[in-house]
């Protein structure tokens, strides 16, 4: 379940996911203009996929060209106490979290691109499906687990 640096935690089913966190919390500079979305993505290019590239990173994705969520379907991000450091955990809006589940579910062992202002910023590789909760795990410090949660909820 290891997917870099950080990793998503969905309840009950874990899911991989490196999160950029540089790229984030530079976003949240312009949190008024961020657009957050996730979008399911491929390996392989495909007829209909648009190609993308996962930032920092030499790697491609090719992306569906609708989003499953985006910042709308978000209605709550905070700061979970650390552990060994801090993470941030996510709640949607029951129709958000019907998208996800729906969306993931035949969607496991394939990656799951989350853009932020049009950039890829991570694509991990769907371990289980994801549905209304999710945590996102990593080395944050608490500062950047603060910004990336004011991101997601629109603060």
């Amino acid at each position: 379940m290891t997917a870099g640096r950080n990793a998503v935690r969905t309840i009950p089913v874990f899911l991989a996911l490196a999160v950029l966190a540089t790229l984030v919390v530079g976003a949240v500079n312009s949190q008024a203009q961020t657009k957050l979305e996730i979008r399911l993505a491929e390996e392989q290019p495909a007829t209909g996929l648009v190609e993308a590239s996962v930032s920092h990173s030499d790697r491609h994705v090719y992306l569906q060209h609708s989003a499953v969520i985006t910042n709308e379907d978000v209605t709550n991000a905070r700061v979970v106490p650390p552990g060994a450091a801090f993470s941030v955990a996510i709640s949607l809006t029951p129709q958000g979290g019907e998208k996800m589940a729906n969306a993931t579910l035949n969607h496991i062992g394939r990656p799951l691109a989350i853009l932020v202002n049009g950039t890829v910023v991570t694509a991990p590789t769907l371990q289980g499906a994801v549905g209304q909760v999710a945590i996102i795990m990593g080395d944050f410090t608490r500062q950047e687990a603060d910004e990336i949660a004011a991101l997601l909820s629109g603060r």
